[in-house]
């Protein structure tokens, strides 16, 4: 989660309407403030007065309150920010480029028009509450993640005070809007990254479609094949390719098509060796519209996981089968692991390590026992004795396997002791959470050489995972390597408590920065973009907290 920065810009067509637009807009916008009489602080006072008294607030976060509003103004003597042309003006050039956020200007500019001559108070506040709300948003996220993307926490977290500090900070920048909106947003270099290739992306009309690769046969390096062209063309889209040269075979996958198509595999964090199969061809095959959805849905996702940046945690990047540890904000150690599937997904959730368990047994959850080992068991009597798992009751007490109904087994439970063969390996770290979910060893090590490493039930194996552990440990100043080797040697089971818990955050986001810098595009493997960009974009335009005198035409 420790990055560095990628820029780039590109400008298009529709940036130029965009800014047409703009221009329009804020002559028109002038015009009006030329010709009403000026929203005045009496007025503003009276008016901020009426709606507080007939309008309670809500909870804090997500809109802007009354409260809020009013709190504002007060700091500032109720007098007006948006009376010259020229304020109004930078107001609108600030909201506009909320664009690269991939949030929609017009959201928060439309509620500042249509006010009739008279009512110039009510345009002064609307202008407010949009770039006091457009600050929320960036700093807090748009969007409440719990109703869409919810993050379990084994304590609960308030953002009141930086909400706070965020709106109380706003009066300091009333002459400058676009500041105060470029201080709202996350200091990560993967947030700017994504934001600079949001602007590069062309425009959502009137845009070149990406070039489509049709299905066929592993394109190979060394390869002649009709669709090369189709790959030459795809690459130089997006600058992973040069222009075109002479005296190249159209045909012939050479190394030069190789090497970008390697990049490209890197860049999508995808097997890199070359060869295009379903993968890769699915990641070239996506549309402007689903990269775009992508960033956005990502740009959304850094908003709210700026607040969980800590200089002392472990942090399971889901979506890329990662996980590292941090400590005083330095990157410790880093490995491989293999997360859930698509229909036993992880979860996403911040807990704290409590301890480990040294040779684990293995009792197999609820899910695991009806979905896998049941069939199993009906299949072949003697799956049980070939697992070396144990039938237990309820209370612990083993049961003859033999006494047992498979197709009505009642409430028991399937165990299996502590060996080479337990999926669980060796440790198991464990931490407070409602999923049943862990951290812990594999004897399968063979799985964390894939790409692609989501085959588990929703628990992480971890590669090297002994060294986390001792990381942990020493991080604790616990670290006795022959005790711990002692414990194992024995093969009996037993919990090393922390004696400071360390922090875990697992999550999940689809885009962030290699260690060179340049933004990695993974694929979603539990196909949640598109989801959170569709939520992002059926806002309806911000509900500035209004008297009711602006009610009405």
């Amino acid at each position: 989660m420790q990055n560095n920065r990628l820029t780039h810009s590109r400008a298009d067509g529709q940036q130029i309407l965009a800014i047409c637009a703009l221009l329009l807009c804020c002559a028109m916008n002038a015009a009006i403030a030329a010709t009403e009489p000026p929203a005045t602080p009496t007025a503003l006072r009276s008016h901020l007065a009426q709606v507080l008294a007939t309008h309670p607030d809500p909870p804090v976060g997500g809109s802007l309150t009354v409260a809020e509003l009013a709190a504002f103004y007060a700091a500032r003597d109720y007098r007006p920010l948006w009376n010259e042309a020229a304020a109004s003006t930078a107001w609108e050039r600030a909201l506009a480029g909320l664009a690269a956020d991939g949030l929609d200007p017009d959201r928060y500019l439309a509620p500042a028009t249509g006010f009739s001559a008279g009512r110039q108070f009510c345009r002064e506040l609307a202008m407010t509450a949009a770039w006091l709300q457009a600050q929320l948003d960036l700093r807090f996220g748009a969007l409440d993640r719990q109703t869409i993307e919810p993050l379990w926490r084994q304590r609960p977290t308030s953002l009141a005070g930086a909400r706070r500090s965020l709106l109380g900070s706003a009066p300091a920048f009333a002459r400058e809007p676009a500041t105060a909106i470029a201080l709202a947003r996350p200091e990560l270099p993967v947030y700017r990254a994504l934001g600079e290739a949001l602007v590069a992306l062309p425009g959502r009309e009137n845009a070149a479609p990406w070039q489509q690769l049709p299905d066929g046969r592993l394109l190979r390096p060394g390869q002649s094949d009709p669709r090369v062209p189709l790959l030459r063309a795809r690459l130089r889209a997006e600058n992973f390719l040069p222009a075109a040269g002479s005296g190249v075979d159209q045909l012939r996958y050479d190394r030069e098509l190789a090497l970008a198509v390697e990049a490209f595999q890197h860049r999508h964090l995808l097997a890199v060796d070359g060869i295009v199969g379903p993968a890769t061809l699915a990641a070239l095959n996506q549309t402007h519209a689903q990269r775009r959805a992508q960033l956005e849905a990502n740009l959304e996702r850094w908003r709210w996981l700026q607040h969980e940046q800590l200089p002392h945690q472990i942090v399971v990047d889901i979506a890329a089968a990662n996980i590292a540890y941090y400590r005083d904000n330095q990157l410790q150690w880093h490995a491989r692991a293999t997360v859930g599937r698509s229909l036993r997904q992880t979860p996403s959730l911040r807990s704290a390590v409590s301890h480990f368990t040294l040779n684990p047994s293995w009792t197999v959850p609820p899910t695991i026992f009806r979905e896998d080992k049941l069939p199993a068991i009906r299949a072949n009597p003697e799956y049980l004795q070939e697992q070396n798992l144990r039938v237990l009751d309820a209370q612990g007490s083993q049961l003859d396997p033999e006494t047992i109904d498979w197709q009505r087994p009642g409430a028991i439970i399937l165990r299996q002791l502590p060996g080479p063969d337990n999926p669980l390996g060796r440790i198991a770290i464990r931490f407070p959470n409602p999923f049943s979910v862990y951290l812990h060893d594999t004897p399968g090590k063979q799985l964390f050489a894939r790409a692609q490493r989501t085959d588990s039930s929703g628990c992480v194996r971890v590669e090297d995972v002994m060294t986390l552990a001792e990381e942990m440990l020493r991080s604790n100043r616990q670290y006795d390597p022959a005790a711990v080797a002692s414990r194992l040697a024995s093969g009996t089971t037993s919990d090393l408590p922390l004696l400071a818990p360390v922090p875990l955050l697992m999550d999940y986001w689809t885009a962030d920065l290699d260690a060179r810098g340049t933004l990695v595009l993974r694929p979603d493997i539990y196909g949640r973009d598109a989801a959170l960009a569709a939520a992002l974009s059926r806002r309806p335009a911000t509900s500035p907290p209004l008297p009711p005198a602006c009610n009405g035409p």
